[in-house]
Parts: structure tokens; sequence; C-alpha cells
């Protein structure tokens, strides 16, 4: 994810502590699920309807995060074994699946995915996964691989995918809790991420397609499909002319202006993209030396160093695409600028 960047006011609501939750709309209620790494928290959603509650990303699966959700729930009157409707994911990341089973398990209530992305998950989160290929894949854009191993160690295989997931269709109407919202797919921080949009309370439950303080990692993984950074510009496009008095996101503060951060993370990839391009210094490179040259290199731990590859390669795609360099060799794979 990006460095801090917004010009768009947060919203006064939700200023609740880590590990509690509020009321923000009429049966709407955010719970802040802390998280084991710097982001602090993600932001779980629950909608009180009269056949019961609808969770939207129950968050990381450690043992926090359970605390927290006793601890809220009890405050709610929210009975975890009997009072869960549904269970809705927005996207595969650890960080929203992740206590998706847990709640399954305890609650019975089936779990919702769009189509796409349940199976992206079972791949990705397979516990037999071999992760000699995401080696190759770092050495193959340069990384050494001494520093490749421990990065693909990295990989959090812990996450349990839920036996059964109903899948999700684009343009899916869901209930959430009184009133019904539109499912939109909304591709590039990973395949099929999709959001909600409920017309009626003017609000647009939006994953970590749309964040305030920071920006979400566009990458180009082993698993992903080609231009991510393509996809995401084209959907979060295709959000400005939604009516969206409040947007509610996977991290960070709540805020009101759709169409302002839609305009600055459109710039902020603008930026991106020059950044890019001027770090080849007029040379070919490969896209790990780019990285590393882009990103501070005292600040990245080994799983971030993963983060920054990944969006540099999506960035490199972008500027071959554009016509503004080009892919010399596939192994290592070594780019150079056009102009």
């Amino acid at each position: 994810r990006g460095l801090p960047m917004s010009g768009v006011v947060p919203s006064r609501l939700g200023g609740q502590p880590v590990g509690e939750a509020a009321r923000i709309a009429g049966g709407v209620y955010q719970l802040k699920l802390p998280v084991p790494f710097p982001l602090r928290f993600v932001s779980s959603y629950l909608f009180a309807g009269e056949g019961g509650w609808t969770v939207l990303d129950p968050g990381y699966d450690y043992p926090d995060a359970r605390k927290a959700w006793e601890a809220a729930a009890a405050g709610l009157g929210l009975d975890l074994e009997r009072g869960v409707e549904k269970i809705v994911v927005t996207h595969l990341h650890p960080d929203h699946i992740g206590l998706a089973r847990w709640m399954q398990e305890r609650s019975g209530a089936p779990v919702l995915m769009l189509a796409g992305e349940v199976e992206a998950a079972r791949r990705v989160w397979d516990p037999e996964r071999d992760l000699e290929d995401f080696v190759r894949f770092l050495v193959r854009n340069g990384m050494d691989e001494g520093t490749a191993r421990p990065t693909a160690g990295t990989t959090d295989l812990g996450v349990r995918v839920p036996e059964e997931v109903v899948p999700v269709r684009p343009g899916e109407k869901l209930r959430l809790g009184e009133v019904v919202a539109r499912a939109i797919h909304t591709p590039g921080h990973s395949d099929h991420h999709f959001v909600l949009y409920d017309p009626e309370r003017g609000m647009l439950v939006a994953g970590d397609q749309l964040l305030l303080k920071i920006t979400p990692n566009i990458g180009l993984w082993p698993y992903t499909a080609p231009r991510p950074l393509r996809r995401y510009l084209r959907s979060i496009g295709g959000l400005r002319g939604l009516d969206v008095g409040l947007v509610l996101p996977g991290h960070g503060p709540l805020f009101h202006d759709l169409g302002g951060r839609v305009d600055e993370l459109v710039a902020h990839h603008a930026e991106r993209l020059e950044v890019m391009h001027a770090a080849f210094g007029g040379r070919p490179a490969t896209p790990y030396e780019i990285a590393r040259r882009v990103f501070p290199a005292d600040q990245l731990s080994p799983h971030q160093l993963r983060f920054a590859l990944a969006e540099t390669l999506a960035h490199l795609e972008h500027l071959v695409d554009e016509g503004r360099a080009e892919l010399l060799e596939e192994e290592p794979a070594t780019y150079a600028p056009l102009f």
C-alpha cells in the first residue's frame, strides 16, 4: 500500500478506538478489528436486519481479533452462534477472509464472495501449495535467491478458506440488513474484488478498492491476471457517477467525497508511473532493481519487499502498454525505457 496522501476530508463518523464497534448509520455498525501489522486495524461492517445480522469482512484470524469479536458482539446484542444471517467477503486477502471460516463454523451462516474470488482463494491459500513457484517468480524478476527464499517464506498459508462459499455474480443484489445493495465487480487490488452500492442510504461499502489515507496495493502476482493497474483505474473510474454520500473502506477513516478520492487515486498512479520511468536512469534494469530504487530499502521488511516488487511489476507492465518501456529479456526480466 502506498504512502499517506489525500486532500479529501475524513468523516467524523467511526472515531471509536481499535477493538470497538460504533453505529455509523441506521442499522449499520463499524467494528475496528486489530491486525498484527502496521495497518493497525481492518474494518468489519455489520448490518442489523429482521432475519439476523450481515457481517462484511470478518477480519484477520488471530487471538486479538477473536477477542474483539466476542466483546463487540456482546455489546451489540449479537449472538455469534444464532444471530448471524450471512458473512460477505469482499476479497481473498487474509485480513478480510481470515475469520470467515471461524465465524461460519460458529454461526452456520453462509459465506458469500464473488465467484472468481472463491476459486482464487482456494488456489492461493491451498496448504499444499509449493512455495518454490513463488521463489522462481521472484528470481525471474531480478531478486537474488538469498533474498527470494526468506521473502517467499513470509507467505501466510494459515488462511482457512470456508468449506462452502456461495458465489455472487456481478450486478447481483444482496440484502444488507434492511436495505438491498448491488454488487459491483472492481478488479485491481485483487482480480475479483467487489464493492456494494446501497443507493437507498447513499453508501458504498468499498473494501480495499478506495482507501483514504493510503492507497491499495495494485500488484502483479503469479496468480493474478495481467494488467491489474489498467483494470483498477477502469474500475474506480466506473464508480465516479454513483450517488454516494458515505464511503465505508476496509482500512482508515470513512469519507464522503467519492469523486474527489477517485481523482486523487488516478493522479497518484500517474505520478507513480513517472517515478518508475525515471528510476531507469536511462538504462535497462530488472523489476527488482527498479523496486529497490523507488521504495526506501531500509524501511522494507521481507514481507513488504514482495509487495514493492509486485507493485513495480504492475506499473512496468502499464508503461509497456503505454509505449514508454519495453521488455528486453524474459529471464531475468529486464526492461528498458523508450523515451
